[in-house]
């Protein structure tokens, strides 16, 4: 790999910042489901990294298709995903408007678990078959160490979710870490010290899954990044409420917010 990459600015547009069932959660009353807020108003987690002209596509969450509508997505030249739950490939079908759009197909990249799952339950993207309509055309790769991409070194990020392991990704003076329980201390001195982190914060209580609240920012701290964006947030947490209670450098992100790295 070429050890000269790119000085280009990244930029950060967070397409939906929700936990699993989004906020407002289905058939739930509660203040923060009833909330009048724009910011509480989250969809499934996902995110576009621009770079150098590309468009980095973080997960293609279930809500893919609103996502790219209301914050413009007109392309995607490459997808990141970090693990094969529902809430972070259940828009995978959507992607084929933009191999349409694009003439050709996607790079798709993840670990070996991942991609595997990928391949069985969207089996028909890869049959043989000629198919009757449209479908997604995916190339799937493999990451299991660093490799560059449109000029940015990517360098792939053991993360704890729960007992199974999955992957965040630092992308220059980036780290995107989502669905962490804990993280391993190799991968914290891996993005110690970042420019910006996006980090998940499901709720205040403890979670087996998810870092809490209080763990996510703590975790942040130890890790010292410039800016931090809490993402993968649930109805528990309210926007203005929950702001305040954050240290300087650590805030919520919400949907359609844009930073630059």
């Amino acid at each position: 790999m070429s050890q000269e990459v790119s000085s280009a600015r990244i930029k950060l547009k967070f397409l939906g910042t929700g936990g699993s069932f989004g906020v407002p959660m289905l058939g739930c009353g509660c203040k923060v489901c009833l909330s009048t807020d724009q910011r509480d108003k989250r969809l499934r987690t996902s995110v576009v990294v621009n770079v150098g002209g590309r468009s980095l596509l973080i997960d293609a969450s279930p809500d893919l298709r609103a996502q790219g509508l209301a914050h413009r997505v007109e392309r995607v030249d490459a997808v990141l995903f970090t693990h094969e739950h529902a809430d972070h490939v259940g828009g995978i079908d959507d992607l084929r408007a933009f191999n349409i759009r694009q003439r050709g197909k996607l790079t798709c990249y993840g670990d070996a678990r991942t991609l595997a799952v990928i391949r069985r339950r969207f089996d028909y993207i890869f049959s043989s078959i000629p198919p009757l309509g449209s479908r997604p055309r995916l190339d799937l790769c493999v990451v299991d160490g660093p490799f560059e991409l449109y000029g940015q070194e990517v360098v792939p990020l053991e993360v704890f979710h729960g007992e199974q392991t999955i992957t965040g990704y630092r992308i220059g003076g980036l780290g995107y870490i989502t669905d962490a329980s804990r993280l391993p201390s190799e991968t914290v001195q891996a993005v110690r010290g970042v420019k910006v982190l996006a980090l998940n914060a499901l709720r205040h209580e403890p979670h087996p899954l998810h870092l809490s609240l209080e763990q996510a920012v703590d975790t942040a701290q130890l890790i010292g990044a410039e800016r931090t964006y809490l993402i993968h947030l649930g109805h528990e947490l309210e926007h203005e409420a929950t702001s305040r209670l954050l240290p300087q450098g650590i805030e919520l992100a919400y949907d359609g917010l844009t930073v630059e790295v």
